[in-house]
């Protein structure tokens, strides 16, 4: 049998360093996914995937308090994972500075109960940390000052929220939605930017968009017609072995690894089975950028609305 810990990398930006794969853990909190079909997991088998994951070579769990019982699961489990958690997001509260840092304080007291420290922290929300000044980011920011917190950051939504939040002072971390019918992120400027922060751990979530790259034609695609969707998924079936890719699944992870920029993906499982699968797959060589450009110009450009899932309908 293949040894998968040593196969899978770990990729290091400025000292820190975390596995090719991070395990998602929105799907230990609760039913995630558009293609979700088996609910939610039990703490029994949130526990099983997490310790197969320590066991595969996965260094990181990435999880929020905003995912149901995921960080209570994380850190029941003992798995020996670092975590990634995120803040609960603060729109309720970004009114002034005194109550923007006691919600960060008290989302990271709560986070710590569960899955101890020093963790990496993020806030949910680009918004989040520009509010007021940048009260919530100057309040999350002394956590890695004191020793707290292994590297603080943000999650964000666009490529207009990534260049905002690059300003921030102290940033080590950024999370992006990203995959391989998502151009945005290819822009020169930000691609220079990214390039002159060696130390910037950039990590991507949504490599499959949520489930659909992968279910394929199994789902119907928001704002997509199904025969707009067949075009995009038979031209992934048919560039997968052109490129000696296994299937859809392992080309659109070789794809977003082979960006120079990124340092990790997110990606959840429902079974461990799964689980192995997609180690496997983040431990094979990504997409060279002749085959990243291949790529983008076999496939069709597709809607805005298509690739940011909060404008998809209910």
């Amino acid at each position: 049998m293949t040894d998968l810990r040593a196969a899978l990398p770990v990729r290091e930006r400025g000292g820190y360093r975390q596995s090719a794969l991070v395990l998602g853990g929105a799907q230990l909190g609760g039913a995630y996914g558009i293609a979700n079909t088996t609910g939610g997991p039990t703490d029994a088998v949130a526990a099983e995937l997490l310790v197969a994951a320590a066991g595969l070579g996965v260094t990181h769990v990435d999880t929020a308090r905003a995912y149901g019982e995921s960080e209570r699961r994380i850190g029941a489990a003992a798995s020996g994972l670092r975590t990634i958690t995120k803040v609960a997001p603060l729109g309720a509260v970004a009114s002034c500075e005194s109550s923007l840092a006691n919600a960060v304080a008290a989302s990271v007291a709560r986070s710590a109960e569960h899955l101890g420290e020093p963790l990496t922290i993020l806030l949910h929300r680009a918004a989040d940390a520009l509010a007021v000044g940048g009260a919530a980011w100057h309040t999350l920011r002394r956590y890695a000052e004191r020793g707290l917190a292994e590297r603080v950051g943000v999650s964000v939504q666009s490529p207009a929220e990534l260049r905002a939040v690059l300003r921030l002072p102290g940033l080590g971390y950024v999370q992006l939605p990203c995959n391989v019918l998502d151009r945005r992120w290819l822009a020169a400027d930000l691609a220079d930017t990214l390039a002159q922060r060696p130390d910037l751990v950039v990590t991507v979530r949504s490599v499959y968009l949520q489930g659909l790259l992968a279910a394929g034609r199994m789902v119907r695609w928001p704002h997509l017609d199904p025969g707009a969707r067949n075009t995009v998924v038979d031209t992934l079936d048919r560039l997968a072995p052109e490129l000696g890719r296994a299937d859809r699944a392992d080309l659109c992870l070789a794809y977003v690894l082979g960006l120079p920029w990124v340092t990790s993906v997110v990606v959840g499982a429902d079974s461990v089975a799964q689980l192995r699968a997609n180690v496997a797959l983040a431990s094979r060589t990504p997409l060279t950028a002749d085959e990243r450009a291949h790529v983008l110009a076999a496939l069709p450009h597709v809607p805005l609305e298509l690739l940011d899932p909060s404008r998809w309908t209910p």
